[in-house]
């Protein structure tokens, strides 16, 4: 059961750290008024190509790896959507 601790931890800070993240970027899209700055259109940007790259990184993981320890692959899926959730939660909150 201790192996369910990691999964378990990464969903928790997902969980936290994504709504937070949602917020920050809105605040400073919004800050700007229409049409989005050219830092903002840099931050739109970003988002989309960390979102692919995180997703695309986990589907490979879940598709080539073999789940022989279902809770260590589950951890190994979420790993690359929590650090860039939690990369860029601490990016924003120093800002």
């Amino acid at each position: 059961m201790g192996g369910w601790v990691r999964p378990w931890l990464q969903l928790v800070e997902i969980s936290v750290s994504a709504p937070i993240v949602i917020g920050l970027r809105t605040a400073r899209i919004v800050a700007t008024g229409r049409p989005p700055g050219p830092q903002e259109r840099r931050e739109l940007r970003r988002m989309v190509t960390e979102k692919a790259t995180a997703f695309t990184e986990a589907g490979r993981i879940a598709v080539t790896r073999p789940p022989s320890d279902v809770a260590r692959y589950v951890g190994d899926v979420l790993a690359p959507v929590q650090r860039t959730v939690r990369g860029n939660r601490r990016r924003l909150t120093r800002l």
